[in-house]
């Protein structure tokens, strides 16, 4: 008897349902911190093996043409190939984003951490800026990504800053509207995962002629575990900006 013959429909139908649910109990485990997410991302893996198996048993099986079988093995296939393809999808994607967590519109004196660093705890990345090589890894993925400069008053900017990171629903961490350069820091945690990502917005007076003439904004967004963030930090700052000059 061969392995077709071995392992019915009906198995394969509740293995790839079994497997289907892995992905959210996972996600969930590591939300309510009951493990560290990095034993989800295994069970990531070890279902996709084993779903990939079921897959491949599951269309063979359909091939032989058993009528009988085929409703079983329709939602074998399906509950395998959907997380399969979410999985693969994700992977390609990565590869269109360069290996960081750390985006600054300011690459030379990228706004700092401060209240982040206190709030990080043990396995988190430090704060400190990498340098000249994560600028040029910065630049070559993201070459038009640079500070805003806008004709509104410091103060104003700063207003309308965290106004739009209340919107968000981001955790204030810190703020700083006496002194300039005006300072906001908070966090933004991802749905699923609960990742946390630090975000500072620095608003620096412009001068032209010796008078004042507006501000500049810079934002840092940094991702507090992970080596690559997906493009997250990136998309989080560009879309910041685009509702700062959106206000004017």
């Amino acid at each position: 008897m061969s392995l077709l013959q071995k392992v019915p429909a009906v198995k394969l139908q509740w293995l790839a349902l079994a497997l289907l649910a892995v992905y959210p109990l996972a996600i969930a485990a590591a939300r309510l911190d009951i493990w560290h997410f990095r034993n989800s991302f295994l069970l990531f893996i070890v279902a996709a093996v084993v779903g990939f198996v079921v897959l491949v048993l599951s269309v063979l099986k359909m091939s032989k043409g058993q009528d009988q079988d085929s409703k079983a093995l329709i939602i074998a296939v399906a509950a395998t190939l959907i997380p399969l393809g979410i999985l693969g999808n994700s992977i390609i994607n990565a590869k269109s984003y360069p290996f960081i967590h750390d985006i600054s519109t300011d690459l030379v004196t990228p706004p700092a951490l401060m209240a982040a660093e206190a709030d990080r705890i043990a396995g988190d990345h430090p704060v400190s800026y990498e340098g000249p090589e994560l600028a040029a890894l910065q630049q070559t993925g993201y070459p038009d990504l640079s500070s805003l400069v806008v004709v509104d008053k410091p103060l104003a900017v700063f207003n309308k800053a965290r106004s739009v990171v209340v919107q968000s629903g981001w955790q204030i961490l810190a703020e700083n509207n006496t002194d300039l350069p005006y300072t906001l820091e908070a966090v933004d945690t991802s749905l699923l995962f609960g990742f946390k990502d630090d975000v500072v917005i620095r608003v620096k007076e412009t001068m032209k002629d010796g008078q004042a003439s507006g501000s500049q904004i810079d934002v840092r967004s940094m991702s507090r575990q992970g080596k690559s963030d997906l493009g997250v930090n990136a998309k989080r700052i560009i879309e910041l900006l685009n509702q700062l000059q959106a206000v004017q």
